[in-house]
């Protein structure tokens, strides 16, 4: 459908706000009046190239070669295809999705969302198809606090406390603002298969549909988080993606379940047996062997190693297991027709289109490599000995930056910006004093 085509339907609309997401998977852009549509479609809308490469404060990432040898010239913003989404909080704004180009027609090597197109293709070569499905977690949040406060109930405007698992009253007291998210994303063509209680106050999961259109999940999980937030305003209330918002409370997190297919649109991780086939071990075993390469894209903020916290359902241990939600690689029960990996190592913050790259690429290096996992694990891995994560920003840094193999997996240019992205956000968090720091030790020391 042109744009063209889809605005007659839409007679409402009378701006489209153009964004493609940064290094950060946060989107960036520009309005413009629907009078330039045609401009649009033809691609005549251009954009600083550094506009990609900010960190997440929206400042310039230093040291990106491009931006500086060519004196931050402009790029193509080009339509990706995907229809416009309604903004959940201007009736008269639609979001139109785009992407970088360079003038001479080439993708931009900081685009994330190219990186992970380009490495899609790596699959087709292969003959394999993967079929992924996204869940998030967030927690709502009083919309009137100034920080993180947990929101009154709509119904009796008393504050909900407490961690319990599966909290009806939850689904019951944000029906409404809940049933929305639904609406709005139904508006938007994002189809979502379930909205579920989590195990702390006010925390949901919305889990996204299964789809061979990889592209078009994380696309859609980009603005979902956006619809979420969106329509939480709407009802007065805050939603966050941040990983740990409450020390005491479960962490948030980005789970992505996948299987592939083949030419003949068989499932190759199933023999229809218990524990699936040799390839969902070798998938397996190379989502274990470069889990510390790719910490820094799972956990890619500060704040996010807040959630790398033992007994809480967050991934804490290299390991698998079959049905088992305290490893970072799990495999589910079920019908072994839908026999699938469930990733849980990502945090709730994280870029989507990172995270769904470095899942398939370290799955497809697996496969290529015909890696042996170790025996799964069977009962909380905890306390078994089993390798931790990277428990920290700095270590995570470090790894991603000297991985040999995180070079082969993403554009230099791309891996450049992020690199000095993710450096240059933990330099402003380390420079910091905070409140307690000057409590404790002003007076003490």
């Amino acid at each position: 459908m042109t744009l063209d085509n889809w605005l007659s339907d839409h007679p409402e609309i009378d701006t489209f706000l153009l964004c493609a997401p940064d290094v950060n998977g946060i989107m960036r852009g520009k309005a413009l009046p629907v009078s330039d549509v045609k401009k649009i479609e033809a691609g005549g809308v251009r954009m600083a190239l550094s506009s990609a490469t900010v960190d997440v404060w929206g400042n310039e990432i230093m040291g990106c070669s491009q931006v500086a040898e060519t004196g931050d010239c402009d790029v193509v913003m080009r339509p990706t295809g995907r229809t416009p989404i309604p903004s959940v909080l201007n009736p008269s704004h639609a979001l139109l999705l785009v992407d970088y180009w360079m003038d001479d027609g080439t993708p931009m090597q900081t685009s994330c969302r190219h990186a992970l197109i380009a490495f899609l293709e790596r699959f087709a070569e292969k003959g394999l198809r993967p079929v992924v499905a996204l869940e998030f977690e967030f927690y709502l949040l009083d919309g009137n606090a100034e920080g993180l406060a947990h929101p009154c109930s709509p119904i009796t405007d008393r504050c909900l406390i407490g961690r319990e698992a599966g909290q009806i009253d939850d689904l019951e007291h944000f029906a409404t603002v809940l049933a929305d998210i639904k609406r709005n994303c139904a508006a938007a063509d994002i189809n979502v298969t379930g909205l579920n209680s989590e195990n702390s106050t006010a925390m949901f999961e919305v889990n996204l549909d299964h789809t061979d259109d990889v592209l078009r999940a994380v696309d859609d999980g980009i603005f979902l988080r956006r619809i979420i937030r969106d329509t939480a305003v709407s009802h007065g209330l805050g939603a966050t993606f941040m990983a740990k918002p409450f020390p005491e409370l479960d962490g948030s997190g980005l789970h992505m379940h996948f299987s592939l297919l083949d030419d003949a649109d068989r499932n190759v991780f199933d023999n229809g047996g218990p524990v699936g086939t040799s390839l969902l071990g070798h998938a397996a075993a190379g989502l274990l062997h470069h889990m510390d390469d790719v910490q820094m894209i799972m956990a890619p903020h500060y704040s996010s190693f807040r959630r790398v916290q033992p007994n809480a359902y967050a991934p804490t241990n290299i390991c698998w297991g079959y049905d088992n939600r305290s490893v970072p690689v799990r495999i589910p029960g079920g019908d072994t027709r839908a026999r699938r990996i469930e990733h849980r190592l990502a945090s709730a913050d994280a870029n989507p289109y990172l995270v769904a790259l470095a899942i398939l690429a370290c799955t497809l290096d697996g496969i290529k490599q015909k890696m042996t996992p170790p025996e799964p694990v069977i009962g909380a891995c905890y306390d078994q000995g089993h390798p931790n994560v990277v428990p920290n920003m700095h270590d995570a840094l470090r790894h991603f930056s000297e991985s040999a193999w995180v070079k082969t997996i993403l554009p230099p240019l791309f891996l450049e910006a992020y690199i000095n992205c993710k450096a240059q956000e933990l330099a402003a968090f380390e420079n910091q004093i905070t409140p307690l720091e000057i409590q404790t030790y002003r007076d003490r020391v």
